[in-house]
């Protein structure tokens, strides 16, 4: 039996920065090599279940923690730019090349990062997950908002603070989750101004990027979500320039599956179509 919690590995981003790494991979040799981005409150520790599910079904996996997120201390919820979430994560990926194919998933908020990194990187992939992706979300900045967080502005007003507007019951339905976000010590609770602006430009590049989009793409979506659009997640889908196309709904499911009462179906129809796509 594969062991349920990760080893944790570090690797330096492009500016020199250590960030954090989940793996799951005592499967030798692994079908292929899945890594996973979180959303903005969360970090890799809140999806143990579906890591270790993946590793017990013959894949190795990987969570990146997100700079300033979850195990990476240094400039808590704070970026340059957009373009330097993207990079961590294609540094990463190029660590990965081999003889085992690559799939990105995208869980939330990390699911438009994942789009922009397929539309910028779309060599060092074999398939893309969005799972529940934030691309589209009932919480963005409105369009004053992020008018105003397009323009130039002073260093002193980049790192001033505002609070993620997510709450725990926005999550899941179970009670005893919401207790576990709520109290947990590494979700992301407030980032920098900086933060959002790069937000709102990351959020257009993946939005625009679909047509560019030709990685296999699987989208699954919750019926009960209270923080994704689906129906625009779903257009974004018929949009994207990929030939192969995948919807998956769970009309009863909250945002995170992850935490529903029972994500077995969940856990089997993404290894499935992971095992699906790298034998395309």
């Amino acid at each position: 039996m594969c062991g349920l919690l990760p080893r944790i590995d570090f690797y330096s981003a492009r500016d020199g920065q250590r960030l954090a790494a989940r793996v799951w991979n005592e499967i030798d040799p692994p079908r292929a090599r899945v890594v996973f981005l979180h959303g903005i409150t969360s970090h890799g520790g809140w999806y143990n279940r579906s890591c270790h599910y993946l590793n017990s079904v013959g894949y190795e996996v990987h969570f990146l923690d997100r700079r300033g997120s979850g195990l990476n201390a240094d400039d808590r919820g704070d970026v340059r730019d957009y373009q330097q979430w993207i990079d961590d994560v294609a540094v990463y990926l190029e660590q990965l090349q081999g003889a085992r194919p690559v799939v990105l998933c995208g869980i939330s908020w990390g699911g438009k990062l994942a789009a922009a990194v397929a539309r910028q990187y779309p060599s060092l992939l074999r398939g893309l997950a969005l799972l529940t992706p934030g691309l589209y979300s009932w919480y963005e900045p409105n369009p004053v908002q992020r008018f105003a967080l397009r323009l130039p502005m002073r260093e002193r007003m980049k790192r001033r603070r505002v609070d993620v507007p997510l709450t725990a019951d926005l999550f899941t339905d179970m009670p005893h989750w919401h207790e576990f976000v709520a109290s947990d010590p590494l979700s992301l609770r407030d980032v920098t101004i900086r933060f959002s602006s790069a937000d709102v430009r990351l959020t257009r590049l993946a939005r625009d990027g679909a047509p560019f989009l030709r990685t296999p793409t699987l989208l699954m979506l919750s019926g009960r979500d209270l923080i994704v659009d689906n129906r625009r997640c779903r257009e974004f889908l018929r949009r994207s320039g990929a030939v192969h196309k995948t919807l998956v709904e769970y009309p009863n499911a909250a945002h995170t599956i992850e935490f529903d009462p029972d994500p077995q179906r969940y856990f089997f129809d993404l290894a499935d179509w992971i095992g699906t796509t790298i034998s395309q």
